[in-house]
């Protein structure tokens, strides 16, 4: 019976094949339609596109045959494929729904002019820092000095860069929460429309989830005992994040912060624990601590006014987003009371009833199902709640997907927090993924 269900698991479905085809055929339908109709370069793509996917296929059989379960190097397939589908809408919604007059045409255009200093031997980007937006017009320029200036293809090596970002969520949840969920968690993390489409163009999206993927990955080495291993790496994504969005690492900095507080020493170790944990605090609050000074520098050179406190930057915030058909009245989390608006508005809104466009509706699709996968698994929150000692990863996804509900409750537009929301989703979904019982079936359905 054992060696039966080792044969099942190491078989591929049938429909993950048929499934990986189809969308591997429409993805190459998608990119010669791209390429038919305009747009900055779109046929370097398809010398791009083949080679991160030669690139990938020999990781995913790795990471398949130390799991021992082939259906992981199909599912990891055909996420990537997804990935790469999310690039090509995300693309032709870019030029052709809006114009050209979107974010990633901006960092396209940058990324050129930087890719051209650099090829005549200039090596000076131009721009007066590296940090924020600059960055990634930096990093646009970087790539484009690899692969020329094709636009889709810019799109498809951030949409790569994003998708390794995801797996890294789903590496961090195996580590971290063994007895969990986790093809149950790595069929969320991979294919929730939210992560598929924002994090799959030249962007900050793509950029966010990849560093805060690499953090989460040390964050669960740190909570499970290698603490100066994954310290290591979780600083590497901090860093990384806080180039672009200091606000966000620190959110994550503060959640690992109080994961590690509520973690219990292995046996072992019990005597040292006092002091382990002293110095493993005081290296979080370092970093946490400069983290949130960057924070307020950043909030301060986007002229925010900081004097006034959260509650103030929230105010702020709802005045600088409310704008557009998209724009409605947000629930700034002032007091605990405005706490259950506030988790329903950052996790569950737009509603259906309140979109007035095609994007709106696909998004409200989306939370609609979350808010009932929510509900239906309302004894894994319970779970979370019970296990903050036992699995401080959990505690430290529970604290982050706090901190983000408090951090955007002041946002006053669902297409702006449709996209943000892209940077909680991978942690919240930690929380819908636990067994229920100690003796729970991993791979229950």
């Amino acid at each position: 019976m054992a060696e039966r269900t080792l044969q099942q698991r190491s078989a591929p479905s049938a429909w993950v094949v048929v499934g990986a085809v189809v969308l591997g055929t429409a993805l190459l339908i998608g990119i010669l339609l791209v390429a038919a109709t305009g747009g900055p370069d779109a046929t370097g793509v398809i010398v791009v596109g083949p080679a991160l996917l030669l690139i990938s296929l020999p990781i995913f059989s790795r990471r398949a045959r130390l799991e021992g379960d082939r259906r992981l190097f199909w599912l990891l397939l055909v996420a990537l494929l997804a990935k790469f589908i999310g690039s090509v809408v995300r693309y032709y919604v870019a030029y052709d729904v809006y114009g050209g007059v979107a974010d990633a045409a901006g960092y396209h255009d940058a990324g050129v002019r930087i890719a051209e200093r650099f090829g005549a031997g200039v090596f000076d980007s131009g721009l007066d820092s590296l940090s924020e937006t600059n960055f990634i017009r930096f990093l646009t320029g970087v790539v484009y000095s690899f692969i020329g200036p094709t636009g889709l293809g810019g799109f498809f090596v951030f949409s790569w860069l994003g998708f390794w970002g995801l797996y890294a969520f789903y590496r961090a949840f195996c580590i971290a929460v063994p007895e969990g969920r986790s093809w149950g968690y790595a069929k969320l993390v991979f294919f929730l429309p939210t992560l598929i489409f924002w994090p799959s163009s030249i962007g900050k999206e793509a950029w966010m989830v990849f560093t805060l993927g690499i953090a989460a990955l040390g964050a669960a080495r740190i909570l499970t005992g290698r603490t100066w291993r994954g310290l290591a790496v979780a600083a590497v994504g901090l860093w990384g994040a806080a180039i672009v969005r200091p606000h966000v690492a620190g959110l994550l900095a503060v959640a690992l912060a109080t994961g590690f507080l509520f973690r219990r020493p292995r046996g072992e170790l019990r005597a040292f624990a006092p002091l382990s944990k002293a110095v493993g605090v005081a290296a979080l609050a370092v970093v946490a601590f400069l983290l949130v000074s960057r924070t307020d520098d950043f909030l301060k050179r986007a002229a925010f006014q900081t004097e006034g406190g959260v509650t103030e930057v929230l105010r702020q915030t709802t005045e600088r987003t409310e704008q557009g058909g998209s724009s409605f009245a947000p629930s700034i989390l002032e007091s605990p009371t405005r706490a259950p608006v506030a988790v329903v508005t950052v996790l569950y809104r737009p509603f259906i009833l309140e979109v007035h466009n095609v994007q709106a509706f696909a998004a409200s699709i989306e939370t609609a199902f979350l808010l009932v996968l929510t509900l239906v698994r309302w004894r894994s929150l319970i779970a979370a709640v019970k296990s903050l000692r036992r699995r401080p990863y959990v505690t430290m996804a529970l604290a982050y997907t706090g901190l983000f509900v408090l951090a955007f409750s002041g946002f006053a537009n669902f297409g702006l927090l449709a996209r943000e929301r892209a940077q909680l989703l991978p942690l919240f979904l930690v929380l819908l993924c636990l067994p229920v019982r100690a003796n729970d079936d991993a791979d229950e359905p």
